[in-house]
């Protein structure tokens, strides 16, 4: 047995044991002398049984999506995740959901945003929806340029809905009944969510690094 999965599974346990997540996490890095790195690999990997069950209640691919219901993006969430999957830096964690595993804080523009950007949406009119929300933290660095991106595009798309700069965007979210996201306090709220990320790696032939592959492994390398 290898440290990464006795890592695992010592947390694995603790969090089974209702121990708050960070402590749980400050713990096992300690313990087993885990770098930056690694530690946010499993703080962002690893999880409950009861939270992999409501992940997995909540999972939907919105194929049979009622025009009734009401659907949103999780802008920066999505945008940032979908960078990371296209440049290699995200890694299908233990909920089976696509996480960013780039420690950074804010958002950088590059020249590649709008071609992202436009990548989100053409997926989700791939589904047939042709109408629903993008929400961007106002405090997030480059919201305003993101935004304004967004909302060209989506006239270029003929999408109606709102690209919406907000202080409280898990709140506005959380009002909706599809989100896609990977945030789980988002996602335990609403009717169910979207891994958008996984729909485009299957479309664009991505490869993903498996959480469990690199725990076998013993290794995490990028």
């Amino acid at each position: 047995m290898n440290q990464f999965f006795e890592t695992y599974s010592d947390l694995k346990y603790l969090l089974n044991r209702n121990y708050r997540k960070k402590s749980a996490l400050d713990f096992v890095a300690n313990h087993y002398g885990l770098n930056r790195l690694e530690r946010y690999f499993f703080g962002r990997c690893v999880f409950s049984d009861s939270h992999l069950e409501i992940v997995n209640k909540k999972r939907t691919d919105l194929t049979e999506f009622s025009k009734s219901k009401s659907f949103a993006i999780d802008g920066f969430n999505v945008l940032i995740t979908l960078k990371s999957l296209i440049e290699g830096v995200a890694i299908v964690c233990e909920d089976n959901v696509i996480r960013d595993l780039k420690y950074q804080k804010g958002y950088k523009l590059t020249e590649k945003s709008e071609e992202t950007i436009e990548i989100i949406l053409k997926s989700i009119l791939d589904l047939n929806l042709n109408s629903f929300d993008v929400y961007f933290d106002e405090q997030t660095s480059k919201s305003g340029e993101i935004s304004k991106m967004t909302r060209n595009l989506m006239g270029k798309y003929s999408i109606s809905g709102e690209v919406i700069l907000s202080k409280k965007v898990d709140f506005e979210l959380k009002q909706y009944d599809f989100v896609a996201t990977s945030d789980f306090h988002i996602i335990k709220n609403v009717m169910g969510f979207l891994d958008l990320p996984k729909m485009v790696s299957k479309n664009y032939s991505l490869e993903i690094k498996n959480f469990m592959d690199i725990i076998k492994k013993g290794k995490l390398e990028f």
